[in-house]
């Protein structure tokens, strides 16, 4: 980890100014400036919009263009509109900014995505490392947004521009301009690669869509689930501060049972996407505290094993030429995903009820886990 401390510290400082403003943006529109729930709900799917077409550009620019200048290019755009929402925190420019901060961000994260990459060559664990980084900065950032909502809203800008500075400064320092290999750098890269590859990827992409849409309910719908049940807003809150300690308790036991190989990447996805899927069936009937936090605990157990896992698996698919593009589309498929996720979960619970919904989600990302089992087969598993 030491030789690539640069790079993870990084990765944790932008999740850190993820962490810091997404918590608060919905309870700042709606207590603050007097917004309707849905109208900070489409808010957010601008954002989560605007950072796909920045993960698609930001793959894009740095594969074709030049490494440190993408970086570059995110953070000035990330940076101007923290300045902004520093200075208007206002309706409806909030709304404007925090799409141009989604968008910068989109282009930011997958420069590091794809710089990570192609250190990964050499280090076969670093997306693992940066995963279990990112998931400790985003749990001090969701705590300190809470202490820093509660002085003065501008403090929470404020900070994040910090954060984003610094991680601006260390790209500086530390990140290199990498030239690709002798013998690729002639091949010119081509969008029309991407029909060419294996549907061992897409199919990857398609089931980071599935998780993260059932993912965002914990973010969202559960809350009012939990509140129907008598339970209160805090004992919610706290059940991301148990996932966040899970995580980053048990993510580093990871590298001692599964070795990085396709076929042990391979399992510990369709493992991970398991758990999620009975993450969906605990929540049944949940009527007490005990029943919903074993239901994050089975969500964290599939967060350790597939999210830490789907990055590494998809850089299998990449070459020195496409390698930030690979991770922007994995990028894409989970902002997807996350864009609609809320508003998908809302729609079908006001068809069929919760009880309904947590049984598709359960038997969606089953039905993925068997058809994982026989597309993302191996040469070995015959």
């Amino acid at each position: 980890m030491r030789k690539n401390l640069g790079v993870l510290l990084v990765g944790m400082l932008v999740n850190m100014g993820i962490g810091l403003i997404m918590p608060i943006t919905t309870l700042y529109l709606h207590n603050q400036l007097q917004q309707k729930l849905v109208i900070a709900g489409n808010v957010l799917l601008a954002f989560s919009l605007a950072m796909v077409l920045g993960n698609l550009l930001g793959g894009w620019l740095f594969d074709n263009w030049r490494i440190k200048q993408t970086h570059y290019l995110g953070g000035a755009i990330v940076g101007l509109n923290l300045l902004l929402l520093f200075l208007f925190p206002l309706w409806p420019w909030y709304a404007l900014f925090a799409t141009g901060y989604g968008w910068g961000l989109g282009i930011l994260n997958s420069a590091v995505n794809g710089y990570i990459a192609l250190c990964q060559k050499h280090t076969p664990n670093l997306f693992t490392q940066e995963y279990w980084l990112a998931n400790l900065g985003m749990g001090l950032a969701t705590f300190l947004s809470g202490v820093l909502y509660a002085v003065n809203i501008r403090w929470v800008f404020g900070v994040a521009f910090l954060l984003f500075l610094l991680a601006l400064i260390i790209i500086k320092v530390v990140f290199q301009e990498i030239k690709p290999a002798v013998d690729q750098a002639n091949s010119k890269f081509s969008w029309r690669q991407f029909a060419l590859l294996p549907l061992k990827f897409w199919f990857i992409c398609c089931l980071l869509v599935i998780i993260w849409l059932g993912y965002e309910q914990w973010n969202s719908n559960v809350s009012v689930y939990m509140l129907q049940k008598g339970i209160s807003v805090q004992k919610y809150s706290f059940l991301f501060t148990i996932s966040t300690c899970e995580i980053v308790l048990f993510q580093p036991l990871l590298g001692i049972f599964f070795r990085p190989t396709f076929k042990n990447e391979k399992w510990r996805i369709l493992l991970g996407s398991g758990f999620f899927a009975v993450s969906y069936l605990s929540l049944l009937h949940a009527t007490v505290y005990p029943q919903f936090v074993l239901g994050i605990t089975l969500l964290s157990l599939g967060d350790i094993l597939t999210l830490t896992t789907t990055p590494a698996t998809l850089n299998r698919f990449a070459t020195d030429q496409n390698r930030a593009t690979i991770q922007a589309l994995g990028s894409t498929a989970g902002s997807l995903g996350r864009a609609v996720g809320p508003l998908f979960g809302g729609a079908l619970i006001e068809l069929s009820g919760f009880d309904l919904t947590f049984l598709i989600l359960f038997a969606v990302h089953l039905l993925m886990v068997l058809l994982g089992s026989f597309i993302l087969r191996t040469k070995s598993d015959r």
